[in-house]
């Protein structure tokens, strides 16, 4: 899937990225005992301004084998 970027314009300022349980705020604002804890994987980075390059890298995996190693489940019952 490729999404296009999203943009937010609210008249002299731009916003380009908003980051995992981020908020954007126009007014007062009070977070209370908020906490967030994720993990992802960033192998080639982040570009996040405008007319960023879009790097698209590919990939493949040549594999002869059909069945690299057959496994079974025995159970006794």
């Amino acid at each position: 899937m490729i999404f296009s970027p999203m943009v937010i314009n609210l008249q002299a300022f731009k916003v380009n990225v908003l980051d995992n349980s981020s908020v954007l705020s126009i007014g007062p604002n009070q977070q209370l005992d908020v906490f967030v804890s994720y993990k992802r994987n960033q192998g080639l980075g982040e570009s996040n301004g405008d007319f960023s390059p879009n790097v698209t890298p590919f990939s493949w995996i040549i594999d002869s084998d059909v069945n690299d190693s057959n496994s079974v489940k025995n159970s006794v019952i």
